[in-house]
């Protein structure tokens, strides 16, 4: 594992890591019968309404289709769990509370569930809204992100986090490979299966009996992904809040700004003492050749404090101090940068007007931008001077002409009016 190839992993406190083991060698014979598996819902239709269209992704769960619904005639995302899985009550359970928590949470910067069930086998299916674009792990191993960009993407996740911490909602698994990018670089929010639920706060029908358990795992154990694990959760997962989320996307922002991780580690429990004792480098020292205004580095080491009350105390004050920073969110220019699957934000979205002019990064120098940005100036000029000299220029007067056709039209009217009136 490494910090740009992270998996879910679950760890026992104080103990030492697992030997590693060839995962791939051992387990090949079983991908490849789960991938025949998966490939072959291809074309069929479940729940007399879903049709498996294409197959997306494998996991170590399950798998993910595009579909459609053949009906409304409309795209839809489909997980279908692995028939191995369905005896693992733990992967059943958070696979039901990915389809609770998608279903309660609606906002724009987060997929939605629609559905949820089993298929004739057993095999437990979800349907989920279908996202356009790419994860954001892809864009940032195409490099750094413009300053602007990251506010733009950061405050639209802050927002879609907001909404579920209101309702009691943690995601607890908050990492670039978790966030869809789709047209205008609008973020959403998937894969709340590790989510910590406030069951109580939802509006739920069903009887306390019915519904899902509060606690996925023992006493003792942490889980979500290692390189974005808040340090408080070495007290166990009931240790972790909102602020843990927080503290997620603070490691995001970082690897947005410089194109890499906080730490270089390719151990788990490396990496997460890193984690819980190790101060964050400075931006320059991790990508010297990239230029972040220094509130936007103080404002992303805050969200990194090992302890969670000295970061923000929730996502509504990280809002807060984004829009009071003088960066606005990333202009038209910044984007055919990084996918043809996705078009760049339009310029009338910022968050706040800029105060001073926008930091630009080494990836795309300023002297880049000189022609175009000599070229509008002169054409501003130009029109600026065309608007003086039509103010400036004197007023003309009624000619002769101007009266003579004035003359003309009045007899005329006065003619029809005496012949009308015999």
């Amino acid at each position: 594992m490494s910090p740009t190839e992270e998996s879910a992993q679950s760890i026992e406190i104080e103990t030492e890591a697992e030997p590693k083991v060839d995962v791939d060698e051992q387990n090949a014979l079983a991908h490849e019968q789960a991938l025949e598996r998966a490939r072959d819902l291809i074309g069929r239709v479940i729940s007399d309404r879903y049709r498996i269209v294409d197959l997306v992704a494998m996991g170590g769960m399950g798998a993910v289709y595009l579909g459609e619904h053949v009906l409304m005639h409309k795209r839809i995302a489909v997980k279908i769990l692995h028939p191995e899985s369905d005896d693992n009550p733990e992967i059943v359970a958070r696979f039901e509370r990915e389809a609770l928590v998608g279903a309660h949470i609606d906002h724009p910067n987060i997929a939605h569930a629609t559905d949820f069930g089993k298929l004739d086998d057993g095999s437990y299916f979800l349907i989920l809204e279908y996202v356009d674009g790419k994860n954001l792990a892809e864009v940032i191993k195409e490099g750094p992100m413009k300053p602007r960009l990251v506010v733009h993407v950061a405050r639209q996740l802050l927002l879609g986090l907001q909404a579920a911490h209101e309702l009691g909602i943690v995601h607890r698994d908050l990492k670039p490979r978790n966030v869809m990018l789709e047209a205008s670089f609008t973020p959403k929010l998937i894969d709340f299966g590790f989510a910590k639920v406030s069951v109580g706060k939802l509006p739920l029908t069903v009887s306390k009996e019915g519904r899902p358990p509060s606690r996925l795992t023992g006493v003792g154990v942490i889980f979500g992904t290692i390189n974005y694990l808040a340090p408080e959760a070495a007290h166990g997962m009931d240790a972790v809040d909102e602020r843990a989320d927080l503290y997620a996307l603070g490691v995001m922002m970082y690897e947005m700004l410089t194109g890499k991780h906080p730490f270089d580690s390719t151990d788990p429990v490396e990496m997460f003492q890193h984690h819980r004792t190790t101060a964050p480098p400075r931006f320059s020292e991790r990508a010297p050749k990239v230029k972040v205004p220094a509130e936007l580095e103080e404002l992303v080491g805050k969200l990194l404090e090992k302890d969670p009350y000295e970061r923000f105390p929730n996502a509504s004050e990280v809002i807060d101090a984004l829009d009071a920073l003088a960066i606005s969110s990333e202009p038209v220019e910044e984007a055919a940068v990084r996918s043809r699957k996705i078009t760049p934000p339009p310029p009338s979205v910022s968050t706040r007007p800029p105060d001073k002019p926008g930091e630009t990064s080494d990836a795309e120098p300023a002297a880049a931008k000189a022609p175009e940005k000599a070229h509008s100036s002169a054409a501003r000029k130009k029109k600026k001077k065309a608007r003086a000299d039509e103010r400036a220029a004197p007023k003309k007067g009624p000619t002769t002409l101007n009266y003579t056709l004035a003359l003309i039209a009045i007899v005329a009217v006065a003619a029809a009016a005496f012949f009308a009136a015999r």
